[in-house]
């Protein structure tokens, strides 16, 4: 009989190897010290039920997520300051249309200005801005702190508006600076609205329906737009008055402390750093907003305005 021995070699050799494999597989599971992981975070199942590791790749569960990829936190950050904003428009802007209208109805009934109406839409608009920012610039001032990042909550940009005698004195020259940029705005974009609407109304070559939604937002967004862009300049000043630093913190370093400036002082500072061309520092993206804006939101009034009329709300 032949001898046994070669098959007897060949079985150890193939049990060392098994077992060999079964080690290294084992000593994988149990993370023997090398730190790796699969590659692209997959397991690999073994005989012994273990996780076989791959070299070069790693993965762990607190890895930060793809810098272009789209989160919700990121989204949520577009609305930073948004109790701040609506308090800013909400109320200024009913009083803003409410002194307007009633200012345009007495002046369209001066026997001087009612053969102008541009005239009249000028003034009105000026009186209804000028009343309604003694409201906007405390609302602002919040909402800017907000956004620029100077607070984190609502109730701190309050404290640091009104809650000290360096934040209401900010105020006063942020607001007496509004005027100069509100005031112009209110009345062009009023103007440019009901001129357009006046305009293609006794243009009997044009037929369009003035009072359309559609026709109104176009009207709204052109005055905006205008409004907007004319006025950048008054807006790049105010909006450098109310977020500059008003308490000791902000206003100072360890060489020395900035006192908070005017409306002239601080259009010096954007002159001296920027030139002529600092004060349209967002000229396209101040236009782009307020276009939109504004043809949406004079076309809402008066769709509302004359539902109110047609169904006799207000007698």
């Amino acid at each position: 009989a032949r001898p046994r021995r070669p098959h007897r070699r060949r079985a150890a050799a193939r049990a060392a190897r098994a077992g060999a494999a079964d080690a290294a597989v084992a000593a994988a599971s149990r993370g023997s010290g090398s730190g790796e992981e699969p590659a692209g975070g997959e397991e690999r199942p073994s005989r012994s039920g273990g996780a076989k590791s791959l070299p070069g790749a790693t993965l762990t569960s607190g890895a930060p997520p793809d810098a272009g990829a789209w989160s919700l936190e990121g989204l949520a950050d577009l609305y930073t300051g948004l109790s701040g904003a609506l308090l800013k428009e909400g109320p200024p802007s009913a009083v803003y249309l409410g002194v307007y209208e009633a200012a345009k109805a007495a002046l369209l009934a001066t026997p001087a200005i009612s053969p102008d109406p541009l005239v009249a839409y000028l003034l009105a608009g000026a009186a209804g801005e000028t009343v309604g920012s003694v409201i906007r610039a405390p609302a602002e001032a919040i909402k800017s702190r907000l956004q620029s990042g100077a607070d984190s909550t609502t109730a701190d940009s309050v404290r640091s508006v009104l809650g000290t005698a360096a934040g209401r004195a900010n105020v006063m020259r942020a607001w007496s600076s509004s005027l100069w940029r509100d005031v112009p705005f209110g009345a062009i974009q009023l103007a440019i609205f009901e001129g357009l609407k006046t305009y293609i109304i006794n243009s009997p070559d044009i037929v369009v329906d003035v009072d359309t939604l559609l026709a109104e937002a176009l009207f709204g967004a052109t005055g905006g737009a205008i409004g907007a862009f004319l006025t950048t300049p008054t807006d790049v000043v105010t909006i450098r008055i109310l977020t500059q630093g008003t308490g000791v913190d902000e206003a100072c370093d360890e060489q020395a402390c900035t006192l908070p400036v005017g409306f002239v002082g601080m259009a010096k500072e954007v002159y001296a750093q920027s030139g002529a061309m600092g004060f349209l520092q967002g000229a396209r993206a101040r236009t782009l907003y307020w276009a939109p804006a504004i043809g949406i939101f004079l076309s809402c009034y008066c769709s509302i305005r004359q539902a109110a009329v047609t169904s006799s709300l207000f007698g």
